[in-house]
């Protein structure tokens, strides 16, 4: 089925919009290895916002009952708040390495790319910063986001985190359905290749068809 809404995010750009209860969210790599992070608030209440941690450690499979923390997020999976209630669920994830979608890190940004000799250079938290302000929201309110498509992993005998390529295909995408009213901001990365990813919004009875 058509999507209700599509667009083509640039390279280095951002985007924001309501996504109502019940909806679907689909973001596609078009090219491959590119990466997109994305914040999650209330649309009704924007101080209440994603937080990674409460979804690594309250990511129970829809259906089940119990504690189930992982590392990953995987279809069935559930984005929670702050006060941990239910954003948003995985509904699909085609890439061949299934939850490659970094709940750990922090957004790219300014600091970084100074420290890195990069000048000023708006990482996804400037990006994510700019586009939510219709909703009266600061840099500081911005949370951890969850980051698409971005290999980025523990090395246990090490100790530190990996960053390696991604594991996207062309036209591989995740799709979540919002579980309450939403307000999703995206920035297409421009830490990584930069390159074009589509966002789609489906209404209810249509997301579920593939």
């Amino acid at each position: 089925m058509a999507p209700m809404f599509e667009t083509v995010m640039a390279p280095a750009t951002g985007w924001a919009d309501v996504v109502k209860t019940g909806q679907r969210l689909r973001v596609t790599d078009l090219e491959g290895l590119q990466v997109v992070d994305m914040a999650v608030f209330n649309a009704h209440n924007v101080r209440e916002k994603l937080s990674t941690s409460y979804s690594r450690s309250r990511a129970g499979i829809a259906g089940e009952d119990g504690f189930h923390p992982r590392d990953r997020l995987l279809e069935g999976d559930v984005l929670m708040s702050t006060i941990n209630n239910e954003m948003m669920r995985i509904t699909a994830d085609t890439a061949d390495v299934k939850g490659m979608h970094d709940v750990h890190g922090r957004m790219c940004n300014r600091h970084l790319y100074a420290a890195m000799g990069q000048g000023e250079k708006d990482g996804c938290h400037e990006i994510i910063s700019g586009v939510v302000t219709p909703w009266g929201l600061l840099p500081e309110d911005i949370p951890d986001t969850i980051d698409l498509f971005m290999n980025y992993h523990h090395d246990c005998a090490h100790g530190w985190w990996v960053l390696e390529d991604g594991v996207s295909k062309p036209g591989d995408y995740i799709e979540f359905e919002a579980l309450m009213d939403c307000v999703v901001a995206l920035s297409n990365c421009p830490f990584y290749r930069g390159t074009p990813m589509k966002v789609e919004i489906f209404d209810a009875e249509d997301g579920e068809q593939k």
